[in-house]
């Protein structure tokens, strides 16, 4: 169980943390989505990414942006929870410390999934599964934050969706593009477990961290 107590205070740490991006990024969010739905594109065309063909590659950033969007808003904040706050209260179990960090991402990231919801358009299942590949993939870029930089984490991530968006083959997040989903739905739930082993192995490694480095 959660410790009430720590959880608020990480909550305000998390939440001075990452109010500007949000307040930048989310609105962002919000007026494209709008935008797109005034234009009469439901949210499956928004969500629907893109299939290539030979010799006209087509980037669908407003996909792009939308699949980041969560990313862009977390930041650096698994980051400096961790190496720079946790010391302060070291007793407190690290596995505790850490739950709270995937608890507040992961509130967030269904924020950002219901915020989807409002503008309709999105099959069920379809959307169940985007859920089901957001929560472990803001897991792991926790869990990554804790060795590597923020700015890499965040720049692997977009390199991956940008993979995503160029080869229609690849396995796992091609899944989050309704137009690739039916060929892709179970690497995409394969993915999502391999991502949740990968943040559970890297959050039993904190144990090397030097926070002195820090």
């Amino acid at each position: 169980m959660l410790n009430k107590t720590l959880l608020t205070r990480n909550l305000q740490l998390y939440w001075h943390n990452i109010k500007f991006r949000f307040l930048i990024v989310y609105p962002a969010m919000l007026l494209l989505l709008a935008f797109k739905s005034c234009q009469g594109m439901a949210g499956i065309r928004l969500f629907s990414g893109v299939l290539q063909v030979s010799g006209a590659i087509v980037f669908p950033f407003d996909w792009l942006f939308i699949m980041l969007a969560v990313f862009l808003i977390i930041g650096d904040s698994p980051r400096e929870l961790f190496l720079k706050d946790y010391p302060i209260v070291s007793r407190v179990p690290d596995g505790s410390y850490l739950a709270t960090i995937y608890v507040m991402n992961a509130s967030l990231t269904v924020m950002i999934w219901l915020t989807w919801q409002l503008f309709g358009g999105l099959p069920l299942i379809f959307s169940l599964e985007m859920l089901l590949i957001f929560l472990p993939l803001t897991a792991l870029y926790a869990s990554l934050q804790f060795f590597i930089s923020s700015l890499l984490d965040l720049g692997l991530y977009a390199a991956i969706f940008i993979l995503a968006i160029l080869v229609n083959q690849l396995p796992f997040l091609s899944s989050l593009m309704y137009l690739r989903y039916s060929a892709h739905w179970a690497d995409g739930l394969l993915g999502s477990a391999l991502c949740l082993l990968a943040a559970w192995i890297l959050s039993r490694m904190i144990k090397y961290i030097d926070f002195s480095l820090e």
